[in-house]
């Protein structure tokens, strides 16, 4: 009986790696590439520096510069975030369960994609000024959309079947909405803060841009001004980290929160 086990185990191993496989070749060719394309092109190393010059910068820069600047940012992606979501959420559902309210407010909801972020930013600096502000309120901005539209979807996909089952059993509105519509949304929702999760980074940065003089942001200006392009790049992997540990925080409480949607679209978990 051992046997079979060990052998189960071992071709799920080679099926996952054989899985991983042209991911892993990607990211080696990538590296490669990356690494030497100086060599190869001849070019200068202030167009693409090596990346392990990159990563010696990240962590050499990291105590006097990229770390104190990192927290600014962070600060500003997570109140973006927590803000662009309690809106969005609110929004979704209140637009869901009033024609008239989604009539009114989700054109100019739709509106506010279509304008880039960066021609709103300047605007926010000159009602807020340059603090931490305009940052958490263009995250915000960014953050709102994906939440609101799928918190729509996610409690617009419930079966008329069961909601007629509520009704036969005298279901107030209110248990409707806990009971039944807002646990069959979740995933959908969640499916939102994922994607506000990673674009979040975006909106921190872009108000930074525009003007600040803290954050990841002026360090990349002032590092691109310098045609430091190694501490450029470090400074984006830190928001790369940023944005992956978000995403991944979010896809740890989706797994905690809805553990029986997993279970339900995969047997295995």
């Amino acid at each position: 009986m051992v046997e079979p086990v060990e052998g189960g185990r071992r071709d799920r191993v080679v099926t996952r790696l054989k899985h991983a496989l042209p991911l892993l070749i990607t990211v080696t060719v990538i590296i490669l590439v990356w690494e030497f394309f100086g060599k190869i092109t001849g070019e200068p190393e202030y167009v693409l520096p090596p990346l392990h010059k990159i990563l010696i910068t990240a962590v050499d820069r990291s105590l006097d510069k990229l770390l104190p600047a990192t927290s600014v940012t962070v600060q500003e992606i997570m109140a973006g975030f927590a803000l662009g979501t309690i809106v969005g959420f609110l929004l979704g559902v209140a637009t869901f369960h009033v024609e008239t309210l989604r009539r009114a407010i989700m054109p100019l909801v739709i509106a506010s994609q279509a304008v880039p972020v960066l021609a709103i930013a300047p605007i926010l600096v000159i009602w807020f000024g340059f603090g931490i502000e305009p940052k958490i309120i263009v995250a915000g901005l960014i953050v709102f959309f994906p939440v609101t539209i799928n918190t729509m979807a996610g409690l617009g996909a419930v079966e008329r079947d069961v909601i007629n089952l509520m009704n036969s059993l005298d279901a107030t509105p209110r248990q409707v909405f806990f009971k039944v519509r807002f646990p069959a949304a979740l995933p959908a929702i969640f499916t939102g803060l994922k994607n506000a999760a990673v674009i979040s980074v975006i909106g921190a940065i872009v108000g930074e841009w525009v003007g600040s003089d803290a954050g990841l942001g002026p360090v990349m200006i002032a590092a691109n001004s310098a045609f430091k392009t190694d501490l450029v790049f470090a400074a984006i992997l830190y928001l790369a980290v940023i944005g992956v540990s978000l995403f991944l925080a979010v896809s740890l409480a989706e797994r905690k929160l809805i553990a029986w949607h997993f279970l339900t679209r995969n047997p295995r978990g």
